[in-house]
């Protein structure tokens, strides 16, 4: 059930069912819900971490804004020394597993794209699956490099949740589909050819890109 409730209030902040500032209501969603307010009052604690949600002194949860051009540049220069360090140390595990997985989510992540490319409307389901699968992409570096630490730096970063809620403000016509399925499949490559340099420079070369496409559109 919280994970259900974590989802539910997760879709609604990146699809900005709360304008920015706007209350949550821990009350008025556990009436809607037909639940007790705990389990509503520990998805917004959790979801503080990702940023799409602020608590403010007499006024409780509220929606938090959009990043602004500054803090994206932060964010992925954050995502860049974390993710490169678990590049680095994922190559230290089993390379040619990793290469297999890496592959095998690229993959999938290809086929989410297909789905939402084919898509008429900016479906929120195929939207989240998309995203999902570029995080899976992404996750696989933290799997291999086995470093709890590491890992939780990057969920608290938040930034699939932001890149969301970026993409379903816009609309699809400001999705970056091609760039970073592209972006991923030369990192893979790099991987599947231990070119362990290759790699950190493709995943560098892919979050800059990020990085800009995020701000200009």
């Amino acid at each position: 059930m919280r994970a259900d409730i974590h989802q539910v209030v997760f879709d609604r902040l990146t699809t900005g069912a709360w304008a920015p500032g706007e209350r949550v209501s821990i009350e008025a969603l556990a009436r809607e819900l037909g639940v007790s307010p705990t389990p509503v009052r520990e998805a917004l604690v959790s979801l503080e971490r990702s940023g799409l949600i602020q608590y403010r002194a007499q006024r409780g949860y509220v929606a938090a804004p959009p990043l602004d051009e500054q803090q994206i540049e932060e964010l992925i220069d954050a995502r860049l020394v974390v993710e490169r360090a678990a590049l680095t140390r994922a190559f230290r595990s089993s390379w040619e597993d990793l290469a297999t997985r890496l592959d095998a989510v690229h993959h999938a992540h290809v086929e989410a794209a297909e789905r939402l490319r084919r898509s008429e409307t900016m479906d929120y389901a195929l939207v989240r699956e998309y995203f999902d699968a570029d995080l899976e992409f992404h996750r696989t570096f933290f799997t291999f490099a086995a470093n709890e630490f590491l890992t939780a730096m990057h969920s608290s970063l938040g930034v699939h949740a932001h890149r969301m809620r970026h993409s379903w403000d816009r609309g699809r016509g400001h999705l970056d589909l091609d760039e970073t399925i592209a972006e991923h499949g030369s990192i893979a490559l790099r991987v599947a050819e231990h070119d362990h340099d290759g790699a950190q420079e493709a995943l560098q070369a892919h979050l800059r890109g990020v990085c800009q496409r995020f701000v200009q559109r």
